[in-house]
């Protein structure tokens, strides 16, 4: 697919688009059931919000307080979530076209569904580096922009099959002086491909592990695209700060505690590898309020389309079962202590840009994470991962979601959201759908 012109539409576009916030105001939440995934405790009580960010738990607004007072009634409250692995052009549509949303309209997307921030792991270089900066000097809104810009691979390797820009080395010292070279242009993250079986060209170990040690170097976390278990467990034996995806078949018995020692975590996008399944085959997914609001009637049509759905009719049980065998192995990496972080890969089949991240926690939550374990994933350590201070307690940022039902008692219930706050400020969420309109 060719995204030169889908990147340069959103360039284009973001001058059009202007944050959606509610009257900037302190705010003073009452009577909320707060959900702290660091400390895995509820309490109920209230949250002091100044300036964009926590300013405490008081029991009653300060003396001479002029800001907003919002009643909670017992709703529940959660730091707001983070998408660490996206493609932000749009989202996919099986068997055609895909919707070129562009990155501001994404961005709105995913505030709408309580995500204040995401990770674009591989776009047009520089149509990411302007997008960030526009959005930085107040040009759209949405949740915040976080980009690798490129992806680093080796010649013809993937990434290279779309038609976008992207770097290719194929030696250590091209590795080196690639990632000095994009260094420069400040990423958030350094994406590698290192995928040895795979039928596209990959680089080899010691190229990965020169690009991960000049990424070090510049005090850049790397992120690093791997296929198969031998994969990851050379990227994590070369440095990798994460590794995404979860390869297919048993997990080999010492992969988590090589993890661990080397603390490197774990970004599965479960949604990628089980969800297009899903999406065939299990109309209620689409039906979902989120679903409906954020996937356009040709996304949805193309789920419904029986030439795309007959593709896997008949092996349907066959991707089933290795579907179950990936949630197995994401169970087990987080039952050893391995860290899990949410990330979708949104942009491809099986995912809708926003209402993902919600399918993610679900699946999460069917890999055997209760549902504390689940929103830390989703929010302050995917959070952390970026430098963000995400929490509830006094300094953190004052990124939150409200919800109507608690996501402790069913995890879908994040999907019943009704309030965010970004930066200190109510999200008009209706006004956000009417701006991407």
């Amino acid at each position: 697919m060719k995204f030169q012109s889908l990147i340069s539409a959103a360039i284009v576009a973001a001058a059009g688009f202007t944050p959606v916030f509610a009257d900037a105001d302190d705010l003073f939440l009452t009577g909320a059931h707060i959900i702290d995934p660091e400390t895995r405790t509820v309490e109920t009580g209230n949250i002091l919000i100044r300036e964009g960010r926590i300013a405490g738990h008081p029991a009653s607004a300060p003396d001479g307080f002029d800001g907003q007072v919002i009643a909670l009634d017992g709703k529940w409250l959660a730091p707001a979530f983070v998408d660490l692995h996206t493609h932000s052009f749009g989202d996919a549509v099986p068997g055609n076209r895909p919707e070129g949303l562009g990155t501001p309209t994404v961005a709105t997307h995913y505030l709408y569904a309580g995500t204040t921030a995401f990770l674009d792991l591989f776009g047009h270089e520089e149509g990411l580096a302007a997008l960030r900066a526009a959005q930085k000097a107040g040009e759209f809104g949405g949740a915040d922009l976080y980009a690798s810009l490129s992806c680093l691979t080796a010649p013809n390797g993937h990434c290279t099959e779309y038609g976008v820009p992207t770097r290719t080395m194929s030696t250590p010292e091209e590795a080196r002086v690639s990632v000095a070279e994009l260094a420069a242009k400040k990423p958030d993250v350094v994406k590698f491909v290192y995928s040895q079986s795979d039928d596209m060209p990959s680089i080899n170990n010691t190229t990965l592990t020169a690009g991960i040690a000049e990424a070090s170097k510049h005090g850049i976390k790397t992120v690093v695209h791997v296929q198969t278990w031998q994969d990851m467990r050379e990227a994590v034996e070369a440095g990798a700060t994460a590794v995404t995806h979860t390869p297919e078949g048993d997990m080999p018995a010492d992969m988590p505690a090589l993890l661990k020692a080397h603390g490197t975590v774990s970004i599965p996008t479960i949604t990628v590898h089980n969800e297009y399944l899903d999406y065939f085959f299990d109309s209620s997914i689409l039906e979902a309020p989120m679903a409906q609001a954020l996937a356009s009637e040709r996304v949805q049509a193309a789920y419904r389309d029986e030439k795309n759905i007959g593709r896997y009719r008949d092996s349907y049980d066959e991707r089933k079962a290795k579907a179950e065998v990936r949630l197995t192995s994401v169970g087990a990496l987080a039952e050893a202590g391995v860290p899990i972080l949410l990330g979708t890969d949104g942009g491809n089949w099986g995912t809708v840009q926003g209402y993902s991240v919600h399918r993610e926690m679900i699946l999460l939550s069917d890999a055997g994470l209760d549902s504390f374990a689940v929103l830390k994933a989703a929010s302050t350590d995917a959070a952390d991962f970026l430098g963000l201070d995400y929490g509830v307690e006094e300094g953190a940022l004052a990124n939150l979601v409200v919800f109507d039902a608690s996501p402790l008692d069913d995890i879908s219930n994040t999907q019943t959201i009704s309030l965010v706050i970004k930066d200190g400020d109510v999200v008009d969420r209706a006004a956000l759908l009417q701006k991407a309109e």
